[in-house]
């Protein structure tokens, strides 16, 4: 048994919200969480000095034996570079990177599926997530273009995305969101989307997806109506926004950050990730 290890987990990009139909495509980015937990013998507890803490303490409490908990201080140390509350994946960045810690630290051997399994669940139990959301934790621990069924936990395919490819996260501010649920309203025009992914179609289902989510939780279509004029392959809010996501060729990344309203928001630019999680 190991009495400290770390993870760097990357975050994740919505291709087709896995809401209205429990079917999801996502895409592995470069931003990341990084934990680092480590027992000390005698003082008994669980740091706190993160957020998210009803999740994180969820996991470890599900992995970690009772017997060490009772004799152990957990230190945890926890840094990201995903904005919270933004739908960029940051709670199942987190939940994945303090799973695999934990995993690491019961058992040298890692099972991908009990790493993810324990993330799902804890966010199921805790609640910041509506379905468990298993394709974002796939991509976040796995990278690269993903596809899931959510309902069966079930990884469908993972295709490795091209390296030339970035991505421009463009975050609004003043921005409400709707409500989630009304995107089953659309569950046919979703499952379409999907069955575009499953045919390699991609960037059409993250146009498609972005279309319906903002009919029906923004209505607000100059952003990306914008980022597709200056060129960009998909544009889409990112699971339920209000982040908006474009996929762009890194040639014509200036053109289409050029084209979004800093005056009005918050730019980022991130690496597509094809990069498996790590924990040492």
């Amino acid at each position: 048994m190991n009495l400290s290890a770390s993870a760097t987990m990357g975050g994740a990009i919505s291709i087709v919200n896995a809401i209205a139909t429990s079917r999801g495509s996502t895409l592995g980015i470069s931003l990341k969480v990084k934990v680092k937990i480590q027992l000390e013998p005698g003082h008994v507890g669980i740091s706190r000095n993160f957020v998210n803490d009803k999740l994180v303490n969820k996991i470890i409490r599900s992995v970690l034996p009772p017997s060490l908990l009772k004799t152990h201080f957990v230190s945890i140390k926890l840094s990201s570079e995903i904005p919270a509350g933004w739908g960029l994946k940051s709670s199942s960045a987190v939940s994945n990177a303090v799973s695999l810690v934990c995993h690491k630290i019961v058992n040298e051997k890692i099972y991908d599926k009990n790493v993810l399994n324990t993330a799902v669940n804890s966010s199921l139990w805790a609640k910041v997530s509506i379905t468990g959301a298993f394709d974002d934790a796939c991509a976040c621990y796995y990278g690269g273009l993903i596809i899931t069924n959510n309902q069966f936990r079930k990884l469908i395919r993972r295709d490795p995305v091209n390296e030339d490819l970035a991505v421009i996260i463009y975050l609004p501010t003043g921005v409400a969101r709707g409500e989630t649920r009304k995107l089953r309203i659309h569950r046919e025009l979703f499952n379409h989307a999907f069955k575009l992914t499953i045919k390699g179609d991609y960037w059409k289902a993250m146009n498609l997806n972005g279309v319906l989510t903002n009919s029906i939780l923004y209505n607000n279509y100059s952003p990306m109506i914008k980022a597709l004029e200056s060129g960009s392959l998909g544009v889409s809010y990112s699971g339920n926004g209000p982040a908006i996501a474009a996929v762009v060729h890194k040639d014509n990344l200036d053109k289409v950050r050029s084209s979004l309203d800093e005056k009005f928001g918050k730019i980022l630019i991130a690496k597509v990730n094809n990069t498996k999680a790590s924990v040492d």
